[in-house]
């Protein structure tokens, strides 16, 4: 999905640019020998074992390219450190927090970062990027966990925030009914950020016109030229894209 960022630079929130580690470190990945670490320190474990839980577990349950932002620098062999990791296709698993990463299709040999490790992640659809940044860097009276997709950046940023929505298992044995397995959807709110501080979003017409009083008339114009659907994502997006371009 394109987003909006007219020029924006997504260093707004404080990130900065990854960089790509050495090409022996990432073809060490394929080989158990990526990272001069301990596997437990970083993503060599295995995913996190469920029972008993059905439904849905990924934002995108498919295979995507992608680069990651650890919050740590992380040794190379052959010296240097490095933050950062690109060309490796990941997924991201809601209900464990923990971003999988395909290390050998053939033998679907999966393994992890645990979502405390990361500053952030980004995965390509094509020419289309996505940027995924850690909830817990939000400054909230209730901390969130899980990661954030940034729709728009500049003085209203806007992040779709998705986290596990579980219903428990309702089985009677003694009439043989309900669900004995735990139910798992992905549910998502919209939040706007601000100095790292999210606020829960009421997606309204009425009340996104009241955080862009400032620019009221301009804004009112705007949803009127490009009849603004304000439950598409990719129109509010493009909403606050215009709004944090002046």
């Amino acid at each position: 999905m394109k987003r909006f960022f007219f020029g924006i630079v997504i260093s707004v929130l404080g990130f900065q640019a990854t960089a790509q580690v050495s090409e022996g470190t990432k073809v060490g990945i394929a080989t158990g020998r990526g990272l001069n670490a301990q596997r437990s320190d970083v993503f060599w474990t295995s995913p996190t074992a469920v029972s008993n839980v059905i439904g849905d577990f990924y934002i995108d349950s498919l295979w995507q390219n992608g680069n990651v932002k650890f919050t740590n620098k992380i040794p190379q062999f052959g010296g240097g450190e490095s933050d950062s990791l690109s060309g490796i296709m990941v997924r991201y698993n809601v209900l464990n927090n923990e971003l999988e990463v395909l290390v050998d299709k053939s033998k679907n040999d999966i393994r992890v970062i645990r979502g405390n490790q990361l500053k952030k992640f980004t995965i390509r659809n094509g020419a289309d990027a996505e940027t995924y940044v850690n909830a817990a860097t939000f400054k909230s009276e209730k901390p969130l966990s899980g990661f954030a997709s940034v729709l728009a950046v500049g003085k209203l940023t806007l992040v779709k925030y998705y986290y596990p929505k579980i219903t428990k298992p309702n089985y009677n044995p003694g009439f043989n009914t309900g669900e004995k397995n735990t139910i798992v959807r992905v549910a998502s709110d919209y939040y706007i950020v601000s100095n790292h501080n999210p606020e829960k979003l009421n997606v309204s017409k009425k009340s996104i016109l009241a955080l862009m009083k400032d620019r009221g008339t301009d804004v009112e114009n705007y949803i009127k030229e490009h009849d603004v659907n304000f439950k598409s994502e990719e129109d509010l997006a493009g909403l606050f894209g215009f709004y944090n371009s002046k």
